[in-house]
């Protein structure tokens, strides 16, 4: 049995199904890991590629009547959040040298580490959204639901078990989405601010590697 289909399978031993996950379920859970361990830094693409866009969100909020928040005033928090800050920190954080330039550097490094909260919280709800997404979309595949549950109706003719996965995946949308449009309003506002779009902070393991070699060659002739 591979790892996915462990961790998916219920841990009472007494249940038939309890050594045994769908190829669909591994699949999603597969997925859902990778997504998890390769993004270890998160970027606004990052966000956008699995969030609902504008259509999506549009489609939901008519067919379903969720609240996805005002676009304008979503993108507005988002670059408020990083204007005020600097226009609040300006004569805290930014420090004039002995040469009488301005350093931003500790200004940068503040701002960044909000955007990088603002970006992982929106890619935690993206990544959510898009899980519910896939198990929905699969819940309605007969091929990848050989109960053919979907075609049985819920108790007293209520919702049945892919109507209530569409619905549940639905309610995650207005989420992943108001809080990747927040993040695109800070990433826009950092942009603004320092000429430079965000990137996440990447340990450079190149010149840890320098440092070392330098250690080891100063210590051979030192």
């Amino acid at each position: 049995m591979s790892d996915a289909a462990t961790t998916i399978a219920p841990k009472a031993q007494n249940r038939k199904a309890a050594n045994k996950a769908s190829p669909a379920a591994v699949r999603r859970f597969n997925e859902a890991h990778e997504r998890t361990k390769a993004i270890a830094s998160p970027t606004l693409a990052d966000v956008l590629r699995l969030a609902p866009n504008d259509d999506k969100i549009s489609a939901i909020v008519q067919h379903f009547g969720f609240e996805a928040g005002d676009y304008d005033e979503l993108m507005g928090a988002g670059l408020s959040m990083i204007r005020d800050q600097y226009t609040l920190l300006e004569d805290v954080l930014v420090v004039t040298d002995f040469r009488g330039e301005r350093n931003f550097k500790a200004m940068e490094m503040h701002l960044g580490r909000i955007v990088d909260g603002l970006i992982r919280s929106a890619y935690g709800a993206a990544n959510f959204y898009e899980n519910k997404r896939q198990i929905a979309r699969d819940e309605q595949n007969s091929f990848s639901n050989e109960s053919r549950d979907e075609d049985r109706q819920g108790i007293d003719g209520g919702e049945n078990r892919v109507d209530r996965a569409v619905r549940f995946a639905a309610q995650q949308a207005p989420k992943a989405y108001a809080l990747a449009v927040m993040a695109q309003g800070a990433c826009d506002a950092y942009r603004e601010l320092f000429g430079e779009d965000w990137k996440p902070y990447v340990k450079d393991n190149a010149r840890s590697l320098t440092e070392n070699v330098r250690a080891a060659q100063w210590g051979a002739v030192l």
